[in-house]
């Protein structure tokens, strides 16, 4: 009688220990909703419809966009974090979700290393610092040089706590204090930049490269760390002080708790969409450079690593949001 019992609930438990892998063989069967913490126009909304389409057509269900904009991502964030973690709610995160907030916010109302679990890197953004085009400014040199020979002469405007970081790093290596003019929005800095009401900004490639390309702005320097191949010309920040790194990143995560093998079945579908040429080739047009990770454990990996970094550069710069 025992020996039968033991028997039974040796298969029950075999069964339970299945249950994860069934799961996420028959996942999905239902709509996927991806929250793009951001409002509908801008690079992660196209981004998010990107990957939201391919994934429907991937899984044969539904992907719905939805767009929760607010507060540098923190509406979106804790909109995820608060979901049940089944695989059928899914964050697009950007770096200042991961790994600025938590040291930016005196308060955040959801954990990025307790909350989320890493799916995958999806794309770079690569930003940078603008000029008007009558500004008398080409290369990074002439901004230093202006602000070292007669300091507040040049005001940059900056429109996310990420600009300001970037901002106040560059500012500690040059040894210049550029003033910085807060925006409520890129749209509204671009306006200012295009008027003559600001004389340099910091915005997104997507954004500046057809104003650039249209001879409206001046691209100084990127603040990524790389050279962009739509615009091989335009220098970066890194090439005049070694290792500066402030560039957007865009990634996937889903709820704590999310089955691993739902989140590996999502890491394999995204990544083998951001190898589509088709993507690539719309994604880079705009100036989105698609850029997957190997597994969720190398971008957990990358996140601890950037957490690390942005940490010391925040605590450095002196920025704190209340």
């Amino acid at each position: 009688m025992t020996t039968a019992l033991g028997r039974i609930a040796g298969v029950a438990l075999a069964l339970f220990a299945f249950t994860p892998s069934a799961a996420a063989q028959t996942y999905p069967t239902r709509t996927i909703t991806l929250i793009v913490p951001f409002a509908p126009g801008g690079p992660a909304d196209v981004l998010g419809r990107v990957i939201g389409q391919k994934l429907s057509d991937a899984f044969g269900q539904q992907v719905i966009v939805d767009n929760r904009s607010g507060a540098n991502t923190i509406v979106g964030a804790q909109a995820a974090a608060r979901a049940k973690p089944d695989g059928y709610t899914l964050l697009l995160a950007i770096d200042g979700t991961l790994v600025m907030n938590p040291y930016l916010y005196t308060k955040l109302p959801y954990d990025p290393f307790k909350d989320f679990e890493p799916v995958t890197l999806v794309a770079a953004v690569p930003s940078g610092i603008t000029a008007n085009i009558k500004t008398p400014v080409t290369t990074l040199q002439d901004i230093i040089d202006i602000e070292k020979a007669k300091p507040g002469t040049l005001q940059i405007g900056v429109s996310t706590p990420t600009t300001q970081v970037a901002i106040g790093l560059l500012n500690m290596r040059a040894g210049i204090n550029l003033t910085m003019v807060p925006y409520r929005g890129g749209t509204t800095q671009i306006t200012s930049l295009l008027a003559g009401d600001i004389p340099i900004g910091h915005e997104s490639v997507n954004v500046a490269l057809p104003l650039y390309r249209a001879k409206k702005i001046k691209i100084i320097a990127l603040t990524s760390p790389k050279r962009i191949g739509l615009a091989p010309e335009i220098p970066t920040v890194a090439e005049t002080f070694p290792d500066f790194d402030l560039g957007i990143w865009q990634s996937v995560v889903a709820p704590a708790g999310t089955p691993k093998d739902i989140v590996s079945r999502l890491h394999a579908a995204i990544n083998k969409i951001l190898a589509m040429p088709d993507v690539r080739d719309r994604l880079t047009k705009i100036g989105i450079q698609p850029s997957g990770s190997q597994s969720p454990e190398e971008f957990a990996a990358f996140v601890r690593s950037q957490a690390e970094t942005r940490s010391k550069v925040i605590k450095a710069v002196g920025i704190k949001i209340e």
